[in-house]
């Protein structure tokens, strides 16, 4: 359901997602943490978006598909890969910069700094991406993992570009890599500035040549030129409809009671390229990345209601046997999306940011058993529906 609020704009009702499904933005509307439940807090798309797309107003998330440029900002924050980026996917990224890489050095720059250094700038020694905060961990850590040796993402004046959140999501990602892939004993050098570096730039071309340039583009109004090729990914009146056209992805219920569960093939390839350079050291990793859960059994109903949202599976139910019954979590498949803690009715759930390395690579799983939500033999109006949780292990829930 969508509410039409004015031309183009669109409040978030559900699963309002579908209007940026596009040819540079893919969504997956049934791994939101929002869209699987409504009590999940998470919006950091709304918060990364570098163009207006998406932001909050009075708490709810509105959608002006006319403002889209494709940047990929939001799919990079996204802990559940809900949004993917199309325009370069992360295959064809990947592939861009190991083709422009000099030596083990790569270079990628946002479509501003592009413009702004125009024929300043050396051809084909550069990947391309609209907005810097397009890159992300499973991008660095698989050319950490082809051998390359510094990365710079060239950025421009972000406080006058109206891509400016973009700048924020690139040092984020790049303070993420550098722990994740200094744990794994590479040293991979990542660099995020405005200052491009030597080699990329056509011969006799100095400092200053670069800095009139880049102050004759982001002194323009408005500050950002619309973005090359955006044109094609804008959700028009036409594309929009198509959008909405198309039938939802359904979230129909499994048969232990959960939600359909998927691991973001980001997430995947993270990993693949984080085997690929060998054991980790010791100790433990405080990232954006993975989490641990904690469940306090003093104040746990049993519920489940963890298990059944979680969207990765890194929560999942167990039934033995013998009629033991509880969760089971798996740290090295936790997005951090936070979807547990807040779907608790009971607050019993602590999501810890520090994570022993060892937990991601053995697939460590940690059980905690639960015990049945006891009926109330008083005057309850909700004894019926604690009769059923009881018979069905806590697989009741209200909405």
């Amino acid at each position: 359901m969508v509410e039409t609020i004015d031309a183009g704009a669109h409040r978030y009702v559900g699963a309002a997602f579908t209007v940026v499904d596009s040819g540079a933005i893919r969504v997956h509307r049934e791994r939101c943490a929002k869209v699987r439940n409504r009590n999940v807090d998470c919006l950091k798309c709304a918060a990364a978006c570098t163009s207006g797309c998406l932001s909050l107003d009075d708490g709810e998330l509105v959608i002006d598909a006319s403002k889209c440029v494709g940047c990929g900002t939001c799919a990079t924050v996204c802990p559940t890969c809900a949004l993917e980026s199309l325009n370069p996917s992360d295959a064809e990224l990947k592939v861009a910069c190991l083709r422009a890489a000099r030596g083990d050095e790569v270079v990628i720059v946002c479509s501003q700094m592009e413009a702004a250094l125009g024929d300043l700038l050396v051809p084909g020694v550069a990947a391309s991406v609209i907005c810097a905060g397009r890159v992300d961990e499973s991008l660095l850590a698989g050319l950490a993992a082809e051998g390359v040796g510094c990365v710079t993402v060239l950025c421009g004046d972000c406080e006058r570009c109206a891509q400016r959140h973009g700048r924020d999501t690139a040092e984020l990602v790049a303070e993420t890599a550098r722990q994740v892939l200094g744990a794994w004993g590479n040293e991979l050098e990542i660099v995020v500035t405005d200052v491009p570096p030597v080699g990329v730039l056509a011969d006799g071309v100095d400092t200053g040549a670069v800095e009139a340039a880049r102050d004759a583009h982001f002194a323009q109004e408005p500050a950002c030129p619309p973005v090359r090729e955006a044109e094609e990914f804008l959700t028009g009146s036409s594309v929009e409809a198509d959008a909405l056209r198309r039938p939802a992805h359904s979230l129909h219920v499994m048969k232990d009671g959960t939600l359909p569960h998927f691991i973001p093939d980001r997430r995947e390839r993270l990993l693949d390229a984080l085997a690929q350079l060998g054991e980790p050291a010791s100790g433990k990793l405080e990232t954006r990345l993975w989490g641990a859960v904690v469940i306090d059994g003093t104040k746990c109903v049993s519920c489940r209601m963890c298990a059944t949202f979680c969207p990765t599976g890194a929560i999942a139910k167990f039934d033995d046997a013998d009629g033991t019954l509880g969760v089971a979590h798996t740290p090295g498949d936790c997005v951090k999306c936070g979807s547990c803690g807040d779907v608790c009715p009971a607050g019993a759930i602590t999501l810890l940011d520090a994570v022993p390395v060892s937990w991601l690579t053995d697939g460590s799983r940690h059980r905690y058993v639960m015990t049945p939500r006891p009926v109330s033999l008083t005057d309850n109006p909700h004894q019926i529906l604690d009769t059923f949780r009881l018979d069905f292990n806590g697989d009741i829930f209200e909405r």
